[in-house]
């Protein structure tokens, strides 16, 4: 059997001892979707003693047991959070020239330098950023791909006008400049943006209704903490059973059930303050 196809192989999946078949039979054909998209080779496999399933990037592996109290969301929300290090990406410090503040122009530029106020407040300064990006997903039929730069998603196209290139031969092209020591992290950025076109800018993601019973709610908060928490989204209550987290619409079947989430999430965001 070919790398991966035994997770839409319905007959491989009846061989599977599991409690759950509905459950494993989906995730799976989830998991299958991820990896087909992915910007990088993913082979898995399964292991039927520990219940568990491999990822492997490369030299690099790590598995996933099998659980139904993870939702199917939150297990391929695990599975791009450890694959996405092995992603192709880049992190550069640019400089771009912004606009000086109020007191700035009043008290600096006008009042120090002696500038004319007119002349001020076209005055522009320079200044330091970091900008990440990262390829997170590829649709090698129609050589386009999903690029990320500092939280904004953009659908590009591999290949300029007049200059035709398959995306399997542009990602050839950055792991060749990833496996280089002596390229830098602007000459990938430069050839992303120099060796595809940009489509769109990708709307963001549409509000998420996460509406969870027991133990998959409780997971859903401890596998999501991290990314939310970073940044800087917090969990908003808007009625008695409904928060907002991010993109995410949560909403509560239990009192004792939102109240061992709201307690668990507590304690994380308490942790990171010690």
């Amino acid at each position: 059997m070919k790398a991966n196809k035994w997770l839409e192989s319905s007959e491989f999946i009846e061989k599977i001892v599991f409690p759950d078949k509905y459950y494993l039979e989906t995730l799976l054909f989830k998991i299958s979707a991820f990896i087909k998209n992915a910007p990088v080779p993913i082979i898995s496999s399964f292991d039927a003693k520990n219940k568990s399933i491999y990822l492997t990037i490369g030299e690099n592996k790590q598995y996933f047991s099998l659980n139904v109290d993870i939702a199917y969301y939150d297990m391929i929300t695990l599975m791009k959070v450890w694959s996405s290090q092995y992603f192709p990406k880049y992190e550069v410090t640019l400089v771009k020239q912004v606009e000086y503040t109020d007191d700035e122009i009043v008290n600096d530029l006008v009042g120090t330098r002696g500038m004319n106020l007119n002349d001020a407040i076209l005055e522009r300064k320079p200044v330091n950023y970091l900008e990440r990006g990262l390829i997170e997903k590829v649709f090698i039929k129609r050589d386009e791909f999903i690029f990320n730069i500092n939280g904004i998603r953009q659908l590009r196209l591999s290949g300029v006008p007049g200059e035709p290139l398959p995306l399997s031969k542009f990602m050839e092209g950055i792991r060749i400049f990833s496996e280089q020591k002596s390229s830098d992290q602007l000459e990938i950025k430069d050839y992303i943006e120099n060796k595809s076109k940009l489509v769109s800018i990708i709307k963001p993601e549409s509000e998420v209704i996460i509406s969870y019973s027991g133990k998959q709610m409780l997971n859903f908060i401890s596998i999501n903490f991290e990314e939310l928490f970073t940044s800087g989204d917090e969990l908003v209550q808007l009625d008695d059973f409904t928060f907002v987290w991010g993109k995410f619409r949560i909403i509560f079947d239990s009192k004792i059930l939102m109240q061992d989430c709201l307690n668990s999430y507590h304690k994380m965001v308490a942790k990171k303050y010690l």
